[in-house]
């Protein structure tokens, strides 16, 4: 959003809010890490193969840094989901563009 954007929109009286916030995810994995298994929604589909996979490290200056292990990921149903791995804290996100 730009500055005018935000400017327009807190006029208004909205709210902003970020687009693409990453959604927190179960993830069943094997014993290597990788994904085994998405639950979305009420359900669980098994990943059929790693499609992509990348590393994101930054802000390794802070107090928090950011290190994340990303993949695409090809579900039985024939999805494919953006997920990762959040390295400081374990957890798994599911990211949507």
């Amino acid at each position: 959003m730009t500055g005018v954007q935000a400017s327009a929109a807190k006029a208004k009286g909205r709210p902003l809010t970020p687009l693409n916030r990453p959604r927190r995810i179960i993830i069943e994995t094997h014993d290597s890490g990788a994904p085994a298994a998405v639950r979305l929604g009420n359900g669980r589909f098994a990943v059929e193969s790693v499609v992509e996979s990348w590393r994101i490290d930054d802000e390794w200056w802070r107090e928090k840094t950011i290190s994340r292990l990303y993949r695409r990921v090809l579900l039985e149903d024939g999805r494919v989901v953006d997920v990762y791995e959040d390295l400081v804290s374990g957890k798994w996100w599911r990211q949507a563009y």
